[in-house]
């Protein structure tokens, strides 16, 4: 088993620290930037999105076998750190620099054209291969969920960062959140720092599993460790399910601040609530429930406590301390969720590589990329559904009365139903009964290999 140290585990995290600057601004703020200062029609903006997340999410099955097919110097997934943080930065400058002088035509071009360089194509390029390098850097099941834990405590404080800077950096320097020069310009301070970010994981780790195999994948092969692996299906869905709930909230979350709430620089304490408790979820829950508990039982915890969070939230929508207080109980569900599914998804990969001796991490990883982004395109067009049916005008002072209950229930009890469905399938998953033999059998074959290869050099 591979222990990592300190150093290489903090670089290592600092790379979801650089993703999650871009994902976060994009995430939270590029529908209202759209809106609100681009000037484009809400149903547009939202079709621009989720069809982009499908393409995207197609763009990622492509990258999973790029990756299995990868063989340099540095490994298989840690060239693609190097190379694609820089464009992966500019292109999202792009994004929030939409001209204003642009007909509303061009401006939509604009919007499809940056948004899909940003996650279709650079993004996933720079993402999946980062989201596939704990398989790689070591074969220690517990420490692949340390891993994923530092990874996630960084994640979320970028997400508290740009939810807590992001308002005021455009202000400083465009001089109020209306105006467009300030959203580019805050953009380029955020670019710069992910770019610089990605660099210091690329130089600060070192890929340790089958790096360097000269194993060429099929295309059938590499599709029948993924459907025909029964566990990794359950947890793929389960990936599905969960990005729902936090892609409708995040989307909406400005728009429930400035309407639901009265004040739209609220989304920052909203949003912080969850994401300050995620961090301090993952630094002292969820390690000391990884000790005394397997990973499927943390989950269940977590999706339990996710959805009654959601689902309270309908008894008091306006209430600011409400919403807070039960954001910090997301926080505390979302911290004790993500490791352990990360982790479980990364042993289910080892299962197949167990059952037919065929290693494609890259594709594994790259389906559960695929279906997150899925599951976020589907989520962003059914907010879309929602406001539209409910009557939301982003350019109206005050919303009806069916467009603030589309608003409130996109923030409350239908995020819940997904985070219960997560719970109900999850019952199923039996892995982690069998899985140390799995582990100390696969270790054996890797040791053997190992030695076979070095005696015929």
């Amino acid at each position: 088993m591979t222990a990592l140290k300190t150093r290489e585990k903090t670089g290592y995290a600092l790379g979801d620290f650089a993703c999650c600057l871009i994902w976060q601004s994009i995430s939270v703020y590029l529908l209202y930037y759209c809106t609100n200062i681009a000037g484009v029609d809400t149903a547009s903006a939202v079709r621009i999105i989720s069809i982009s997340k499908i393409l995207d999410g197609l763009s990622d099955i492509v990258m999973g076998f790029i990756i299995d097919r990868t063989k340099s110097r540095f490994g298989k997934v840690r060239p693609y750190l190097l190379t694609m943080g820089a464009p992966l930065s500019i292109s999202a400058i792009l994004l929030f620099s939409v001209p204003a002088g642009f007909s509303l035509h061009a401006k939509l071009i604009w919007i499809f054209v940056c948004y899909n360089l940003v996650t279709t194509v650079f993004y996933t390029a720079l993402n999946v291969p980062y989201c596939s390098m704990h398989y790689f850097l070591t074969d220690d099941s517990k420490e692949r969920s340390r891993l994923s834990i530092i990874r996630l405590i960084f994640a979320f404080s970028a997400q508290v960062l740009i939810n807590g800077i992001m308002l005021y950096l455009v202000r400083a320097l465009g001089g109020s959140t209306e105006a467009p020069a300030g959203w580019s310009r805050a953009m380029i301070v955020i670019g710069a720092l992910a770019f610089a970010l990605t660099q210091v994981t690329f130089w600060t780790t070192r890929e340790r599993i089958s790096t360097q195999s000269t194993q060429k994948v099929p295309l059938k092969a590499s599709i029948k460790t993924v459907f025909l692996n029964p566990y990794l299906v359950l947890l793929l869905a389960v990936n599905f399910l969960a990005f729902f709930p936090t892609a409708i909230t995040g989307s909406v979350s400005a728009y429930y601040a400035q309407y639901i709430l009265g004040n739209v620089d609220s989304v920052a304490i909203i949003t912080n609530a969850v994401t300050a408790s995620q961090v301090l979820a993952l630094i002292f829950i969820a390690p000391w429930l990884l000790n005394r508990f397997p990973t499927k039982k943390i989950y269940l915890f977590g999706a339990l406590l996710s959805a009654l969070s959601y689902g309270l939230s309908i008894l008091f929508p306006r209430s600011l301390t409400g919403i807070v207080i039960l954001n910090i109980l997301k926080g505390i569900g979302y911290g004790t969720t993500g490791p352990m599914l990360t982790s479980m998804i990364a042993d289910a990969i080892d299962w197949s590589e167990w059952k037919w001796n065929i290693n494609s991490a890259g594709f594994g990883n790259a389906m559960s990329q695929c279906l997150i982004k899925f599951g976020i395109g589907f989520a962003t067009a059914l907010l879309g559904v929602l406001l539209n049916a409910g009557g939301f005008n982003p350019e109206a002072a005050v919303q009806t009365a069916g467009a603030e209950s589309a608003l409130i229930a996109s923030y409350s009890y239908i995020p819940a139903v997904f985070y219960v469905l997560t719970f109900l399938i999850m019952l199923f998953y039996r892995l982690d009964k069998i899985y140390p033999r799995i582990a100390a059998e696969l270790k054996a074959r890797r040791e053997k290999a190992a030695s076979a290869e070095s005696s015929s050099k």
